[in-house]
């Protein structure tokens, strides 16, 4: 499948999971946290849904990587005033759009290869 082609698939997706009007712009830098609120059990659900519409083996793929716990909403505002460095060590990798038509490209979820875009 074309990237163009993955991208309208993913989009749509994604839209349809939200429940996103066509007016909303989505883009391969657009987050599933930051710009779409996608966040802790939610986005796990999310994936799962993702992995199999698109049949895409969840491979070396870890929630806690990407998705912040949603009971961690007090403790991370801790850490944040009290330490730089721990604060470091709970940063997320943010999911975009983009990794998600890479890993659809993969066929699989590959930590390495989908951070760095390539499919």
């Amino acid at each position: 499948m074309s990237d163009s082609l993955l991208l309208e698939e993913v989009e749509s997706f994604v839209r349809k999971e939200r429940g996103l009007s066509k007016s909303k712009v989505i883009t391969t830098a657009t987050t599933l946290e930051d710009d779409l609120g996608i966040t802790g059990i939610e986005g796990e659900t999310f994936m799962e849904a993702f992995f199999a519409r698109f049949q895409v083996d969840e491979g070396d793929f870890a929630s806690g990587r990407y998705f912040m716990d949603e009971g961690s909403g007090l403790l991370l505002m801790l850490v944040i005033a009290l330490s730089r460095k721990r604060r470091k060590a709970l940063d997320r990798i943010p999911i975009t759009v983009g990794m998600l038509i890479t890993a659809a490209g993969l066929g699989r979820w590959d930590s390495v290869e989908v951070e760095n875009g390539r499919v």
